[in-house]
């Protein structure tokens, strides 16, 4: 009735591995944990999350295939056993959101509306969100948003706000989104800013109303079959970094453990042609891309994601591709 699918203890070892979380914070159950603890245990799920898991949409560009699959067996071999690799929203948030509930948290996902800022308008459920309800407070955690989403736990309060990467701020609202012809009708409005001056603008929407496997799957045609989407025609790959990650003019490298001791304070982007890596509002690295071989060379060096040769090729002759054909097998 209820049920999601269920991991092995060996595949959650395998994640917490896979996130770089010690074993001497592991928790395979939190039944028996306190409120506090469980909120505390979140915590440290949610930024290790963010910064080992990258939002991302190399699928649609790396493999001949080219097909988003969502199913659980294949979301775990994706993320946990292909080294730095992650996936878009629908990827990581709904495989997020079957390891808090095989830790044993109350957890469901609700559908989400992103805000195009550029229309002033949102658009169709095309994201997912988890919440998390400990005692009588329920809690958002988002694993796939990129740079502007919540970096941690954030309390279902409305008009509370909140530091998001020092300076950032984020705030929940609840109330009807202009697009609504009935005005009774209110939802919770994720806003986001990137320093303090700034005022908070909408990043999405989602509801109260819990959402299903079934329609994360329906979701997740969106990107594969909408033409206009920028999925189909740009490449990126995000993931937060924290402030014990070394600040070279090469950049951070892939987090380890001692890394992730650190709070989390900006993140690396590469969108499409540039790399760069903002931190606490300041702008400390960018890298213009200008062939695949530098953009592969980047998705190895910053996020640790390599790809077989075949899957390079695949690239060649689409909008996505940047400079002259890469060397079959890309960078060493």
């Amino acid at each position: 009735m209820g049920v999601r699918y269920i991991y092995t203890r060996e595949q959650l070892e395998q994640y917490f591995s896979r996130i770089s979380i010690p074993e001497s914070k592991r928790v395979y159950s939190v039944s028996s944990l306190s409120d506090p603890d469980k909120l505390n245990f979140l915590d440290i799920l949610q930024k290790h999350q963010l910064v080992k898991v990258p939002w991302e949409n190399l699928t649609q560009h790396y493999s001949w295939h080219r097909v988003i699959n969502i199913r659980p067996t294949y979301l775990f071999k994706k993320i946990v056993t292909k080294p730095g690799v992650g996936g878009y929203c629908m990827e990581a948030n709904y495989f997020f959101h079957l390891i808090l509930y095989n830790l044993g948290f109350d957890v469901y996902m609700a559908g989400s509306r992103i805000y195009h800022a550029d229309t002033g308008r949102y658009g169709g459920w095309t994201h997912v969100v988890n919440i998390v309800t400990l005692g009588d407070k329920k809690y958002l955690l988002d694993g796939g948003m990129g740079p502007n989403g919540p970096h941690c736990p954030v309390p279902l309060e409305p008009g509370v706000t909140l530091t998001q990467v020092d300076p950032g701020r984020m705030r929940l609202d609840y109330e009807p989104i202009g697009q609504n012809l009935d005005r009774s009708q209110k939802i919770w409005v994720f806003k986001h800013s990137y320093d303090h001056t700034m005022e908070l603008e909408p990043v999405y929407c989602f509801t109260d109303l819990e959402f299903l496997p079934e329609d994360v799957e329906s979701m997740n045609f969106e990107p594969m079959l909408d033409k206009q989407t920028f999925f189909t025609h740009k490449v990126v790959c995000v993931r937060f970094t924290t402030d014990k990650e070394t600040d070279t003019e090469l950049g951070p490298g892939s987090p380890n453990e001692v890394a992730l001791e650190g709070e989390i304070d900006g993140s690396l982007a590469l969108n499409h042609d540039v790399l760069k890596w903002r931190r606490r509002g300041n702008k400390v690295l960018e890298i213009p891309l200008k062939t695949e071989e530098e953009r592969l060379a980047a998705l190895k060096r910053y996020f640790g994601i390599s790809f077989e040769p075949e899957d390079i090729e695949s690239i060649h002759g689409t909008a996505a591709q940047l400079g002259p054909v890469a060397k079959q097998g890309g960078p060493a």
